[in-house]
């Protein structure tokens, strides 16, 4: 959306809702990277005196002016409030086609933290190389900015179930499977908790997987009765996890 309105000084400014972008470290005057300035001159078509948002990608954003030359004016850098106040990590198994990176674009709206791609025993996708890494952090990108975030969510190398880690004692560790005498998935309330997710493939994780899980601390959890795809699961869990963690006023659970 662009609203375009008259300046004091009679001219016209252009304030864009979503003309969002990721500068690592803004300055309080400064020049666009290259791709910045391409996407705010070229796309949005955005002209000296137009503004624009600038997010750090850890946390903070502020409210920029573009300038001439590709320079930006850059006002003080705010905290706006709308992360999670649990930091998550999704350990997701891969699936086949174009669903993964569905998957990623949501998971980031949603507030992960981090995302790892896990190799298991029933992916029937090869390992991606650096080439499909690169796109989904592209991805991963660009759903922050969409979505009006401030954290950069981490798209880690892919991780093997030999290579898994136990959680340590401040993290809460879920395993999506349904499994005799797991629970179902509860709401995770407090501000500051970790919280571990991991989401298998088509077909689930085996047997030996499971158990490699709980002996490291992992706790089986399912989402009831119906069936769900192996990039919907992921999606329904975080949603039901986070976005509690972002309703304004926060309250506290029973």
């Amino acid at each position: 959306m662009i609203d375009r309105m008259q300046s004091p000084g009679g001219g016209e400014v252009v304030t864009v809702s979503h003309g969002r972008i990721y500068e690592p470290a803004p300055e309080t005057e400064g020049a666009l990277s290259v791709d910045n300035r391409h996407y705010l001159e070229r796309v949005l078509r955005l002209r000296p005196g137009d503004i624009f948002t600038i997010t750090n990608g850890i946390g903070r954003e502020g409210t920029a002016k573009l300038e001439t030359d590709g320079r930006y004016r850059l006002s003080t850098m705010i905290e706006p409030g709308r992360e999670p106040t649990v930091t998550t990590t999704l350990f997701a198994a891969l699936t086949k086609g174009d669903r993964y990176e569905w998957l990623i674009e949501k998971a980031v709206e949603l507030g992960v933290t981090r995302i790892v791609p896990l190799i298991t025993a029933r992916c029937v996708m090869r390992a991606p190389n650096e080439g499909k890494l690169d796109r989904w952090r592209k991805i991963a990108l660009a759903a922050m900015l969409q979505c009006g975030g401030c954290c950069l969510p981490i798209v880690a190398d892919p991780v093997g179930m030999r290579d898994m880690s136990a959680p340590d004692g401040d993290t809460i560790a879920l395993l999506l499977h349904e499994i005799p005498g797991g629970g179902l998935l509860a709401r995770i309330s407090g501000p500051g908790k970790k919280l571990w997710v991991a989401s298998g493939p088509e077909g689930g994780f085996d047997d030996s997987e499971v158990a490699q899980f709980e002996n490291r601390g992992w706790k089986p959890v399912w989402l009831g009765k119906r069936l769900f795809k192996a990039d919907t699961a992921p999606i329904c869990t975080l949603a039901a996890l986070l976005l509690p963690q972002t309703s304004v006023p926060q309250t506290d659970a029973k």
